[in-house]
């Protein structure tokens, strides 16, 4: 699948078929299960295809299966599906593992949608929100080399940021590859999160942190966090407590996260002398037009002329690759000026790193420049 592919419009049956691929793909058995068999149902005349009529034809970049499951879980969440319940591993439920199971769990699932039909416009109007903690493991790489390369403060600004909690990455602790990072006593631990890296480290200093959002969520908020954790797959309960553990964090350290463009964000941007300025983005780049991508390219080059070694810029991209959607990600820098030791132009593509849809482990790289096709 390719990023044009997101502005494709197709049926709901083939949207939860292909949804279930992906969710096999990346290990929600239950969900994978559940689309699969809405794929089904919704091919023919039944109760699930009727709820889900205003969303019959969708565009495939909005995600309507991820909202829907979402909407589910959030039911669950708040405890208004209870037999849907007894399915959901996050709240003490057991995944169904055969076949006389999976239909309840499906029969379930149908009925609570169709049970709270009048809340699915509300529940559905919004795109997926995830903010999946593991992901910061790699940003969490990229500051300490960073800060290793320049040794300076470093203004932390993220696109597409959702809630805001990478930009609290450092506030983390990270072990593999023989590495123990981040405050031994932080209430995340991303355990054996690093696979064979052999950097240069130096812990940084982070003195701003912005993120922008089309539509952030308050996770200061009870309803904030109640949202966020109904995007978990519930048969992923690592993931789900270690966004339970991100909490306190959000309590201890402040970040400014603002509501508005990406774009407009970026022009607003001014380097400063005696900072190092990273700006940062996951899985954000397949939801942006050529329009705006391209006009993202044109600022960063303008921010990239005023670069110095006192005051370096440096993106730090974890997207898909040449705009196919695939099962893994590349960590890439974009330095001005370059990292020593690495035989590129400033502003070339440096891979330093792989990671998985989920974040870990992270496996790392010799820096080398990403072949552009």
């Amino acid at each position: 699948m390719t990023v044009a592919e997101f502005d494709e419009v197709d049926d709901l049956a083939s949207l939860f078929a292909r949804q279930s691929h992906a969710m096999a793909v990346n290990g929600s058995g239950l969900y994978a299960e559940l689309c699969r068999s809405a794929s089904l149902e919704l091919s023919r005349p039944s109760a699930l295809r009727d709820v889900l009529d205003p969303w019959a034809r969708s565009r495939v970049g909005d995600m309507v299966p991820l909202r829907i499951l979402g909407a589910a879980h959030r039911l669950v969440l708040e405890r208004k599906a209870p037999v849907l319940a007894l399915f959901f591993p996050t709240v003490g439920g057991v995944a169904p593992l055969d076949g006389g199971s999976r239909q309840m769990c499906f029969d379930a699932f149908v009925s609570a949608l169709v049970e709270h039909r009048d809340r699915l416009p509300e529940l559905l109007a919004g795109p997926p929100q995830t903010n999946e903690i593991a992901r910061a493991a790699a940003l969490v790489g990229v500051l300490h080399m960073v800060s290793a390369q320049w040794g300076l403060p470093i203004r932390l600004h993220e696109l597409g940021t959702s809630a805001g909690l990478h930009l609290r990455a450092d506030h983390m602790r990270i072990t593999g590859s023989g590495y123990d990072v981040g405050p031994i006593d932080s209430p995340v631990q991303l355990v054996d999160a690093w696979i064979d890296l052999h950097e240069s480290l130096r812990a940084p200093h982070v003195i701003e942190r912005v993120g922008v959002d089309h539509d952030p969520i308050d996770v200061t908020t009870s309803e904030g966090r109640l949202h966020l954790t109904s995007f978990v797959w519930p048969d992923q309960v690592d993931r789900y407590e270690r966004l339970r553990a991100v909490w306190p964090l959000v309590d201890e350290v402040p970040v400014d996260v603002v509501a508005g463009d990406l774009i407009d964000h970026v022009r607003s941007l001014e380097l400063q002398e005696g900072t190092a300025l990273v700006l940062w983005h996951s899985s954000v780049w397949m939801y942006l037009t050529d329009a705006q991508r391209a006009e993202f390219a044109a600022l960063l080059e303008g921010l990239a002329a005023k670069a110095s070694p006192t005051s370096p810029l440096i993106e730090v991209s974890r997207e898909f690759h040449q705009g196919r959607i695939g099962s893994s990600f590349p960590v890439v820098l974009r330095p001005w000026p370059m990292l020593e030791g690495v035989q590129a132009r400033p502003g070339e593509r440096i891979h330093v790193a792989d990671s998985p849809a989920q974040g870990l482990p992270v496996q790392w790289c010799a820096p080398q420049i990403l072949a552009q096709v």
